[in-house]
């Protein structure tokens, strides 16, 4: 995937997994990432965000602490072993042990303005590119 430096475009040429089971949410984090030009992966279980999480093209995720009855932890745990930048975008607060596995992961919590979530994730995507 190309990458731009266009200020309109600042996540061209990423691809991001989105992981949220409330469906509103997730289409307005999906329409706000595409519209800045991220390709979206879309995930509403732990199992479908863990194939995700295993995708190849993958660039950064966004993730709900909580996805049905399950923690996104395995998904989170995939992402970390594999290096992808993300952060989490919850209701709930992460357990104590989340907080220690993952204590330098951003943790958004709802609701959130669109701007601090975009600008979570370009910061995140931009030190990606900063070190590619």
């Amino acid at each position: 995937m190309a990458t731009t430096t266009d200020p309109e475009l600042p996540l061209a040429g990423t691809r991001i997994l989105v992981a949220d089971d409330e469906v509103m949410i997730a289409l307005n984090l999906e329409e706000t990432f595409r519209e800045a030009g991220a390709e979206i992966l879309s995930a509403a279980t732990v199992p479908q965000a863990l194939v995700a999480a295993r995708d190849p093209g993958l660039t950064a995720a966004i993730l709900d602490v909580r996805l049905g009855r399950d923690t996104s932890e395995p998904v989170a745990d995939v992402l970390s072993q594999r290096g992808i930048p993300f952060f989490f975008y919850s209701g709930q607060m992460l357990s104590p042990g989340m907080q220690a596995k993952y204590p330098h992961v951003p943790v958004l919590t709802k609701p959130v303005r669109q701007d601090a979530f975009m600008s979570c994730m370009v910061t995140l995507v931009g030190r990606e590119r900063a070190l590619a």
